[in-house]
């Protein structure tokens, strides 16, 4: 989800947040087939290869619709090395995404890397002088514990390789927060433009070392993951557009269903009682979290501005 500190633009028309809504929700649709894709492909394909074919999509898909809106203007940054620290983060979670995937199910798997948005909160209180209240303190810590559900002891399957999902999440903070920063003086289309340009580039340089015969089949279904990752993320620009950012946010925990329903018609995979417990926890919080933003903001409207 690298494109969700966009500015959008606000609108009072019921019309347009309720497509925003499904725009939401199509988006988490297709991130769920993204994450069920990839662990379906599993050990079949290197990483760095799909590494490239995303990221040769998302330079192809983000280009057609920048360019021809912007012209070479488009083109613009104002802080090109932090273009490429955000471009190797994002490498660096979908790398352990594809990993994590080949040892995690989906919906455990999708359950844990929903703590981000809760883990931001931390980070911003720190690095970006937000403050956070008890409430979101309290927060924080039952979605830990959600955390802990989803992965108890004697859990059926846990390996040391579970911890790979945690790290993404920690990695995937810092990705959000140095997203949220720069939108203060970036174009996020332009960002997202040059985040799939560098990963192609470096990921190119590594494909004579990497490179494998694949079969169709297996080629099918990396189309499928890089189209997945496209259309998600622009459908996600159009729900902060046209819902705004703390309505939209709220809808993407439907990411959680769409997982489990994923890993179930595919794998045939159920979560556990305690695994689905911690999965409503994570998701409550998530919820919550996005009502308190609603109610921050309109405290912060009622308060006077004093002339001194």
């Amino acid at each position: 989800m690298d494109l969700s500190t966009l500015a959008y633009t606000h609108s009072g028309s019921s019309q347009l947040r309720m497509w925003g809504i499904l725009c939401a929700i199509g988006a988490v649709a297709f991130f769920a087939v993204l994450d069920t894709t990839s662990q379906l492909v599993g050990m079949a394909a290197p990483v760095l290869m799909v590494q490239w074919v995303r990221y040769t999509v998302q330079t192809l898909s983000a280009s057609s619709l920048l360019l021809p809106q912007h012209g070479l203007a488009g083109l613009r940054v104002h802080r090109p090395r932090l273009q490429l620290l955000r471009a190797l983060l994002m490498m660096c979670t979908t790398g352990l995404a594809f990993v994590s995937l080949r040892y995690v199910p989906v919906g455990d798997f999708t359950a844990i890397v929903m703590t981000i948005p809760v883990m931001v909160t931390l980070v911003s209180m720190v690095v970006l002088k937000e403050r956070v209240t008890a409430a979101r303190w309290a927060l924080v810590a039952l979605s830990f514990a959600g955390t802990l559900l989803v992965v108890h002891p004697g859990k059926t399957g846990f390996q040391l390789m579970w911890l790979l999902p945690f790290a993404l999440a920690m990695v995937g903070t810092a990705f959000q927060v140095l997203t949220a920063h720069m939108m203060r003086f970036e174009n996020g289309a332009t960002t997202h433009f040059y985040s799939g340009l560098i990963g192609m580039l470096l990921t190119s340089v590594t494909l004579p070392f990497v490179w494998q015969s694949l079969p169709w089949d297996v080629w099918k279904l990396l189309l499928v993951i890089a189209c997945a990752s496209s259309v998600g993320h622009m459908l996600l620009i159009m729900a902060y557009q046209r819902a705004g950012a703390p309505l939209a946010t709220a809808y993407q925990y439907g990411q959680l269903i769409f997982a489990m329903l994923g890993g179930y018609l595919v794998f045939g995979r159920v979560p556990d009682g305690l695994s689905l417990l911690g999965i409503a926890v994570i998701a409550t919080c998530g919820v919550l979290g996005v009502w308190l933003t609603f109610q921050e903001g309109k405290a912060a409207t009622a308060v006077p501005v004093l002339d001194t």
